[in-house]
């Protein structure tokens, strides 16, 4: 099967739109380990995204299967995402993100049955988040309504560690509940090199 991971062009964003219709918020199953839902995205803001942000698409025999988004510093603390930090429920001082270069996963997102395509990715959007210039790399995962675990393992294996919990409110879908996590510069690279995949990984830098 013909795979691979190249980085985002434009023209992109409408496949971005697709797979965002394809990832709805579960009205059922409270529980989602096999993906997620992306919340407050138009077309317009994934070209912005694709613009001035870092991201990467994943293309199996010629069609889109998922992508990922990473902010950068100078996005991140000029944005409504950085004002949020007031209302974070802190377990850190947050002096050091305060101080420091930041970067933010703002989505990363897959269809269904194409976990190693994902790992490939997410490993290929956080190392160049870090080899960029990022001392930190933050995520979130949302814990109300539903509960989505899917990315937590890998954040974990990755040295990741949740320092914080925020409610917010989005339009057409409530409140919403999520964890952050951080991911630091010095652990990534450490970690990375004791994952049992990492040769394959490796072998898939872009």
């Amino acid at each position: 099967m013909k795979q691979k991971i190249r980085k985002s062009i434009l023209q992109d964003a409408q496949h971005f739109v697709r797979i965002k219709n394809k990832l709805p918020l579960p009205k059922e199953n409270k529980d989602t380990t096999q993906g997620g839902f992306l919340l407050g995205t138009d077309i317009n803001t994934y070209k912005f995204y694709i613009e001035n942000g870092y991201c990467l698409t994943g293309v199996i025999k010629g069609k889109i299967v998922g992508f990922g988004i990473l902010l950068p510093n100078q996005i991140v603390k000029s944005s409504e995402l950085w004002e949020k930090r007031k209302k974070v429920n802190w377990t850190i001082n947050i002096n050091d993100l305060e101080n420091n270069n930041v970067s933010f996963i703002e989505q990363l997102a897959f269809l269904r049955g194409h976990r190693k395509l994902s790992l490939v990715l997410s490993y290929n959007l956080v190392k160049t988040g870090f080899d960029k210039g990022a001392d930190f790399i933050l995520t979130t995962t949302v814990q109300k309504p539903i509960i989505n675990t899917a990315a937590i393992p890998y954040i974990k294996s990755i040295g990741g560690f949740k320092i914080g919990n925020i409610d917010e409110i989005y339009p057409k879908i409530g409140n919403i509940n999520s964890d952050i996590y951080l991911i630091k510069k010095n652990s990534f690279y450490k970690k990375i090199k004791e994952l049992s995949f990492y040769e394959l990984l490796k072998s898939n830098e872009l």
